[in-house]
């Protein structure tokens, strides 16, 4: 697809654009993780979630709305002093994922204006600089019973 090259040494689409695939996968997801890190304290992931289409593409960048959570804001804290970041999204349907680098930033709006799904006044806008797409799927599918190896016993 444009904006994506194969990698075959590590079995996936690399780029830095977003393909119509990968676009159709982020507005469809009900849920994600995001990474972030503070130097100091360490990596945090969180995960976010609200009605699907709660990430919105626009142009070359990814926003969604802040929701009201448990108020410990590490995310918010991690990017104000470290704009990079990281997402994945999981289509639970089909296994594949789609993962992204870059930075984010926190941006306040006016309460309650178009896009504030959460009443908080506050979105985040993350500009992806790489997008992987492994080529096989997770091996997971909603409404499919999974079998995993049983581990070994501890001695």
């Amino acid at each position: 697809e444009p904006g994506a090259q194969a990698d075959s040494e590590h079995g996936a689409l690399v780029g830095t654009e977003l393909t119509p695939a990968q676009e159709r996968i982020i507005r469809a997801a009900d849920t994600f993780f995001l990474g972030t890190t503070h130097p100091r304290r360490g990596t945090d992931s969180s995960h976010k979630g609200g009605a699907a289409g709660l990430v919105r593409v626009d142009g070359g960048t990814l926003w969604w709305p802040d929701y009201p959570g448990n108020n410990m804001f590490n995310s918010f804290g991690n990017l104000a002093v470290d704009p990079s970041a990281s997402l994945l999204f999981v289509d639970f349907t089909t296994g594949a994922t789609v993962q992204l680098t870059g930075t984010a930033a926190l941006e306040w709006i006016t309460p309650g204006s178009p896009g504030d799904d959460g009443g908080t006044g506050r979105r985040i806008r993350f500009i992806p600089t790489r997008i992987v797409q492994p080529i096989d799927p997770l091996p997971i599918r909603i409404g499919e019973t999974l079998s995993y190896p049983r581990n070994p016993r501890l001695s």
